[in-house]
C-alpha cells in the first residue's frame, strides 16, 4: 500500500453560503478511494453521538433566528463548532476549498486550528492561486495552496506512490502498523 494508506483527511470548506459544499468533497472521495484513506466530512461527520450539518441544519436556523431563538442556535452550533474542531485534531492531514469572496467562519477558523497543529493542510482556491487571501501567506507555506481541487488530488497521488516526498517538518504520520 502506498505512503497515505490508513491515514484520516479532513474535508473542510464553505457551506452556509453555497450550495455546492458537497460536489468538490464528493469528488475529492470518489478520486481518491484507492488510497484507503479515511475522510471527514462535516455532511457526513463519524462521531457516535452525531450531531447533524447541512441543508436541512441550516433551514432549521433560519427559521431559530426568524424566531429570535438564538440559544437554541447557540446550543445547535457549539456542538458543531467542537465536532469539527476534533477532525482537525483527529486527522493526519486536511483538504480545504476556499472561496476567497465569500466568507466562511467556520472554515476560517478550522485552517487558523490546523495552522497551529502544523497540519499539512492543503488548499484550493477558486479561482485561482493568485486569489488567495493575503493572510494565509502569513499562516501556510504557499506550496500548500492550489489552483484546483484537482491539482490537490494530482499531488495527494503522487505523495502517496512516493514520487513526491512527504515535508517532515508538518507530516507527522504514524507508522503503518500503528494507523
Amino acid at each position: 500500500m502506498g505512503v497515505l494508506n490508513k491515514t484520516r483527511c479532513y474535508l473542510i470548506g464553505h457551506m452556509q453560503y453555497v450550495t455546492d459544499g458537497q460536489d468538490w468533497r464528493t469528488e475529492v472521495k470518489t478520486r481518491l478511494n484507492s488510497l484507503n484513506v479515511s475522510f471527514f466530512d462535516p455532511y457526513q461527520k463519524p462521531f457516535v453521538d452525531d450531531v447533524q450539518e447541512g441543508e436541512n441544519t441550516y433551514q432549521r436556523i433560519q427559521e431559530l433566528l426568524k424566531a429570535a431563538q438564538y440559544d437554541d442556535v447557540e446550543r445547535i452550533f457549539k456542538k458543531v463548532r467542537i465536532y469539527d474542531l476534533k477532525c482537525v485534531d483527529i486527522s493526519d492531514f486536511v483538504i480545504c476549498h476556499i472561496q476567497p469572496k465569500v466568507a466562511s467562519w467556520g472554515t476560517a477558523e478550522e485552517l487558523s486550528w490546523a495552522c497551529r497543529l502544523k497540519r499539512p493542510t492543503f488548499i484550493s482556491i477558486e479561482g485561482g492561486k493568485q486569489l488567495c487571501p493575503y493572510w494565509l501567506f502569513g499562516m501556510f507555506p504557499h506550496k500548500y495552496f492550489y489552483n484546483s481541487v484537482d491539482e490537490i488530488i494530482t499531488t495527494l497521488e503522487k505523495i502517496d506512490s512516493g514520487s513526491i516526498k512527504i515535508d517532515s517538518e508538518r507530516w507527522k504520520l504514524l507508522k503503518p502498523e500503528f494507523r
